[in-house]
C-alpha cells in the first residue's frame, strides 16, 4: 500500500498546528513519544487531532506522487518503493517550511526530471511548477496522506 505525498502551503495554520498534527508521526521532528502512552484524555486528544487535521487538510496542496516509505524501510529497498522524484522533493521541503523562491522552484524542477524506476505514479512537472509559482513567497511543507 502506498501513501500519497503532497506539498502544502503553510497558511491559515501555525507551526503549533503542525506540531500537534505530526506529534504521533515517527520520524517527524514534531514526534512526541507521549502520544504512544495510554492517557485518560484520549478522547480529548482525538477530537483535537481531528480538528487540526481538518485545518491542515484545508491548506492549498498539490499531489507529488505515490510512495511506500514503510516497504522501503522493511525491505531496505528504496529503489523499488520510493520514486527518485518523491525522495528528492521530500529532502528539499520536508518539514523545514522553506519559502517558495527561484532556488526552491529550480530544485523542484530538477527533481521532477528524475527517472521513475518504480511502479508508483508521480505527478508531471507542469502542474507542480504552476502551483509553486501561484504561491511564490509562501512557505511549504509536506504530508503523506
Amino acid at each position: 500500500m502506498a501513501a500519497d505525498l503532497h506539498i502544502h502551503i503553510f497558511e491559515k495554520i501555525t507551526e503549533e498546528n503542525l506540531k500537534d498534527f505530526f506529534s504521533c508521526t515517527m520520524g517527524s521532528k514534531y514526534f512526541n513519544p507521549d502520544c504512544l502512552t495510554k492517557s485518560g484524555n484520549a478522547r480529548i486528544i482525538h477530537k483535537k487531532k481531528l480538528k487540526i487535521a481538518s485545518e491542515v487538510m484545508n491548506t492549498p496542496m498539490i499531489w507529488v506522487g505515490e510512495v511506500s516509505w514503510l516497504k522501503s524501510q522493511l525491505t531496505q529497498d528504496e529503489d523499488t518503493y520510493v520514486p527518485q522524484t518523491v525522495a528528492e522533493i521530500y529532502k528539499i521541503i520536508g518539514e523545514k517550511l522553506p519559502e517558495i523562491d527561484d532556488e526552491l522552484i529550480d530544485k523542484i524542477k530538477e527533481a521532477l526530471g528524475k527517472p521513475n524506476t518504480t511502479g508508483y505514479k508521480i505527478s508531471s512537472k507542469k502542474p507542480i511548477i504552476m502551483f509553486l509559482e501561484k504561491y511564490r513567497g509562501k512557505r511549504v511543507f509536506m504530508i503523506n496522506w
